[in-house]
């Protein structure tokens, strides 16, 4: 057996704050859960410098270092900080990391436990090598099927590397004591895989409860983008490829006659320059591109009328719940979704949001007008949102009902590698 509640546990992850976007609040309230629950909690990560691709200020010049977020010890190594389309810069950026982290791992304090995040899909190196050569137990998070995502979507074409990249893949989920992942489809997956379901555990996306919940509209964000007297239908996170945004311009392409919509992108990410541009040329005057830092994300979603997810139409999508979805209904603000899979189904089960099929910016706008127009339906829907967090996804629920079930699972399978 090994002891989940020994009391040292090191998280790796390329990604943290003060970066902003899903994996990085994600993993901030998981260490800070953690630490809530009693366990001595350090992070090793690399110089922010997500998503530009540009060490932050304060961060530059500096080959390691050490700080505190939120009560959290946090050592930082070097990553040649770059973004772009290159497979060959982006390869760079990851390796880069993955090596300057092994080393920091291996000479560092021993942790009793190493958390790895599995993206990229490198830094699974570094937990394979201090499972072999200092005897750390390793948790492996697996928050997104990044294989099959750039196998669905032409990111990467050759067939060898895919095939190389999924080995790779098998190969540290087998070695791991236990793999954490984030929806009931992806574990069928990893079943499917032949990874022994009692190794697999459910990690879900959440939102800090606490934190975001339902507020008056504050009459300065308004006041910021322009918004008085307007419905604002809000999108929140990274503007890349896969969240098929073409389709939310689409959108308000089609309701540019609806003076009482307004549309907000609060984000950065490879596509928003093509976004605005597509804006730009359809003359929209209801959409608003804006960027929003963390620590004031109830008071964004309290201007918002509701908020849209968007995914391509990919096989892969059925089994993902997007990250963005809890902190709007924690906020009692309602989701209007364009995908299929889990993350429909959950807001239909629990009427919190409204679901579309992707790319479909008829039927998308159709939605948004049934909620504008429907008196007293955003409300009941919000207040359905909001008990569902609380009751089974906020950070609190989630971290302790996941430690308690990784505190009483054998790990002589993984332990026997």
């Amino acid at each position: 057996m090994v002891d989940a509640n020994r009391s040292r546990w090191l998280v790796l992850t390329q990604y943290y704050p003060p970066e902003i976007g899903a994996p990085q609040i994600r993993l901030q309230a998981m260490t800070h859960e953690l630490r809530r629950n009693g366990l001595d909690v350090e992070v090793l990560t690399a110089f922010p410098n997500y998503p530009a691709g540009k060490i932050f200020p304060g961060y530059k010049g500096k080959w390691r270092m050490r700080e505190t977020i939120s009560d959290v010890a946090v050592r930082r190594t070097w990553v040649y900080a770059a973004t772009g389309k290159s497979a060959t810069i982006r390869l760079a950026n990851y390796f880069s990391f993955t090596f300057t982290a092994l080393a920091s791992a291996l000479f560092g304090a021993r942790p009793d436990v190493l958390f790895v995040e599995s993206q990229p899909l490198s830094l699974g190196l570094v937990a394979v090598l201090m499972k072999w050569l200092r005897g750390v137990p390793y948790i492996y998070n697996v928050p997104d099927l990044q294989v099959d995502v750039a196998r669905q979507l032409g990111f990467v074409r050759s067939d060898l590397f895919l095939k190389a990249a999924f080995v790779l893949e098998n190969f540290f989920l087998r070695n791991a004591w236990r793999v954490s992942t984030v929806t009931e489809g992806f574990i069928k997956h990893f079943e499917s895989r032949g990874i022994e379901r009692s190794r697999i555990t459910f990690l879900p996306n959440g939102a800090d409860a606490e934190f975001l919940k339902h507020m008056s509209p504050s009459s300065e964000l308004v006041g910021r983008w322009g918004l008085t007297g307007k419905k604002v239908f809000l999108y929140v996170g990274t503007h890349a490829f896969y969240h098929g945004l073409d389709t939310l311009v689409e959108t308000a392409a089609l309701l540019k006659h609806r003076r009482d919509l307004a549309f907000l992108f609060i984000g950065d990410g490879p596509e928003r320059p093509r976004l605005e541009r597509m804006c730009d040329e359809k003359k929209l005057q209801n959409v608003v591109f804006g960027k929003s830092p963390y620590d004031e994300m109830d008071r964004l979603y309290s201007i918002a009328y509701a908020s849209i997810a968007t995914l391509r139409k990919m096989q892969v999508a059925k089994e993902m719940r997007l990250s963005k979805v809890f902190p709007s209904l924690s906020c009692a603000v309602p989701v209007i979704y364009a995908g299929e899979g889990e993350a429909a189904e959950l807001l239909r089960k629990n009427e919190c949001g409204i679901s579309v099929p992707p790319e479909d910016p008829v039927l998308l706008s159709a939605a948004i007008e049934k909620l504008a127009d429907t008196p007293g339906l955003r409300e009941k829907m919000g207040d359905r949102g909001r008990a569902l967090v609380e009751r089974d996804y906020s950070w609190s629920c989630i971290i302790r009902r996941w430690l308690h079930e990784i505190g009483n699972v054998s790990s002589s399978a993984a332990t026997a590698m």
